[in-house]
Order: C-alpha cells, then structure tokens, then sequence
C-alpha cells in the first residue's frame, strides 16, 4: 500500500515538474524582447505535464518579475465564466436557448428594452457568443474618461447596465453579428448568481473544480482572498493600473487574478476535456453552429488562426493571452507589464503554436527554424480597442 503511494505521489511530482521547452526555446530566439517597455511572463505546458515559465527582461524594465506574479487577466475571465454557464447547462440548470429575461431583474429588461434591445429574442447562447445585439459599456469614450479621471470609481453591475442605455445603442438585431461586449457578460454573471444562490466567483470556483485543477494562484479580486505570489503591476498609456478600483472590470467580463502557469493549467484541462462531464458538452464550446459567417468567437472562447495553425484561446485588454494547439496538445499563456508590448507577446504565441503544431505532426517544429507567418498579430481582447 505504501509503495503505490509513493509511486502515485512520484508521477503527480514528475508531471508537475519543470522541464526547458524546446519549442518556446525556438521561439523566444526568433523573437528578441530587449527593445520591449516592460517585462513578459510566459508559461507553457506539455501533454505530459511539465510546465516551462520564463520572464523576459527588456533594456527599458530590467528585472522585476520572479514568473509567479498574479495578473489581472481581464478578458480571459469571460472562458471561466462561460464554463461554468456550460456546466450548469450539462446539468439542465440552464437553458441556453432561454431568453435573458427568464433570469434577470425585471427592472434591468425594462431598462434594455427601454433602449430598443428585443430582450425576448437575446438568449442566454447570445451572450455566451457576443452576438445578442448589445453594445459594450467599457469601450464607451465616456468609459475610459473616467477611469482615468477617478481611477477608484466604484462601478457596480447596475450602474454598468445604465451606462449601457446612456452611452450606446443596440448594434444588431440578435443572432446578426458578432460584437464583443463585457456588458453581454456581466449580464451572463448575473444569471450564473442567480441560478446557484453564490456568487459568480464562488460559482466558477465550484462549478469548475479550481481547487483541484492545480492552479493554486488564482482568485477573484475583491470576493476572493489573494493567494499566490504578489499581483503584478500592469501598465496602460504610461499609467500604473496596479491600484485601479478592480470593479472596472469585476462582474463577468473580468475579474480574474491568476499567474500565466495557473491559467496554461486551466486552458488545457479545459480544452483537453477534463472539465466537463460530457464531450458534448467542450463540442458545443467550440463549435460554431448556427453562429453568423465569420465570427472569431464561439461560447466563451476564440478560435485563432495563427499562422495557419488552428488554436483556441482568449486574450484580455491588459495585456494577458492563452491559446492551446490541439495536435500537439501544448498550451502558451502570458503576461505583460506593460500593454504597449503586447504585439511581442502575440507574435511569440503565434510563432510558438506553428512550431508545436509541426513537431506535433512531423515538421521540423522545434528542432528547425520557423518561417514567419503572414497573419497579424492577435489583439488583446479580440481587437477590443479603448479610445
């Protein structure tokens, strides 16, 4: 008996181990960061479980970052939250095709319909696949002038409803067009609150087994105690967000503190199908049925074309980005200290997924030199751009 726990308790070990990742080797020569604002974190995660994290150091930055710093992870909240929605759904708690109304304050639909929204053809699936017609709040200019007039304005999901009606207009009639909106996902937390009786981080953290996925650095800010190693101080325009009130961003579209390892872990048990109970249900994320022609996004996911190679993934407006290869089975997570760096981190991600695709498939991948790709960087948060 001894011996089989010991044994056991050696794999869990070796699995979780840290081992140097050729590809992201290969990758990281082919793109220097010396000439960056900040610094980058970096993690990745193999099949067989080792993990590879780095921090690159540029001339402007220098050192800082030990690689266990948690991150507002901004947008790549809405893939946790849109998880938990689709487990509730594998457990006939929630009709995707049920009208927000059925879930919602009455006082918040009278508010959209106010405005022209036709809440009873916006479905719950509308909000997973940003195509229910809403606008977004948060690229409101009025949005952005605030924040960093009163960087500790305290938003609450209510008032982010009202800015909605005040500063926008319905984009498309439902099921039209994909058009990202972190509204369509507060409103998505809320009715995650509603069916469970927690709240939304106690619900993604239940429904989605954090505790036992091995990612011991993530928490929901304000709801949550910090755990983990220090939070990052992340850079926009010049500014330090680092003490920005956290409920700019904390109802669904964002919300997440998590170091880039802790979400790798996340990802790839997501998108490896060890989170949900049935396949069907990780199909139905990924799938883009009866989505509008050309939309990037499915339930709480993108699916990028990087360089050709097919990945899925997220990325938030901070400057945070996730995608899994699916051939190869290796996911990429990172960081940035400061936004303006972004573009460095999605070419490193493009070029890392290129190469575990061809080694995963019987090109030279990490062993040769990568050609570079035509296609454009991802953008953070989809191409999300504040004013």
């Amino acid at each position: 008996m001894q011996r089989c726990v010991l044994a056991a308790l050696l794999a869990v070990l070796a699995s979780t181990a840290s081992a140097a990742d050729a590809c992201l080797d290969r990758a990281l020569q082919a793109h220097a960061f010396s000439d960056g604002a900040g610094q980058i974190s970096i993690a990745t995660l193999a099949p067989d479980g080792s993990r590879d994290t780095r921090v690159l150091d540029s001339m402007a930055a220098g050192a800082g970052l030990r690689g266990d710093e948690g991150f507002r992870l901004a947008s790549i909240t809405k893939t946790y939250v849109a998880a938990t929605a689709l487990r509730l759904h594998e457990d006939g708690r929630l009709d995707l095709q049920a009208p927000i109304g059925r879930h919602l304050p009455d006082d918040w639909i009278k508010l959209l319909q106010s405005d022209g929204y036709k809440t009873e053809a916006i479905t719950v699936r509308h909000l997973l696949s940003h195509t229910g017609g809403l606008a977004d709040h948060a690229q409101a200019p009025q949005f952005v002038a605030t924040l960093k007039a009163d960087p500790q304005t305290r938003w609450t999901r209510e008032g982010d409803l009202h800015h909605l009606v005040e500063w926008t207009d319905p984009v498309a009639a439902p099921g039209e067009k994909f058009a990202y909106s972190d509204t369509g996902y507060i409103l998505l937390g809320a009715i995650i609150e509603r069916i469970t009786a927690q709240t939304l981080a106690q619900a993604v953290r239940e429904q989605l087994r954090l505790d036992a996925l091995g990612a011991p650095g993530t928490y929901w800010e304000r709801y949550e105690s910090p755990v983990g190693g220090a939070r990052a101080h992340q850079r926009f325009e010049g500014l330090d967000t680092y003490g920005w009130d956290p409920s700019m961003d904390l109802y669904g579209g964002g919300g997440l503190v998590a170091p880039p390892v802790d979400v790798a872990v996340f990802f790839d048990a997501l998108l490896g199908g060890r989170v949900f109970k049935r396949a069907q249900t990780l199909a139905l994320m990924q799938s883009a049925d009866g989505l509008p022609s050309g939309s990037p996004y499915r339930l709480g996911v993108f699916e990028y074309d990087l360089d050709g190679t097919a990945a899925f993934g997220h990325s938030g407006f901070w400057g945070t980005l996730v995608a899994r290869e699916p051939e190869s089975g290796r996911t990429i997570s990172g960081a940035v200290t400061d936004r303006n760096d972004f573009p460095k981190l999605s070419k490193l991600v493009n070029d890392y997924v290129a190469r575990a695709r061809a080694a995963a498939t019987g090109g030279q991948g990490c062993e040769g030199p990568q050609q570079p790709g035509n296609k454009a960087p991802i953008k953070a948060d989809g191409g999300k751009r504040f004013p």
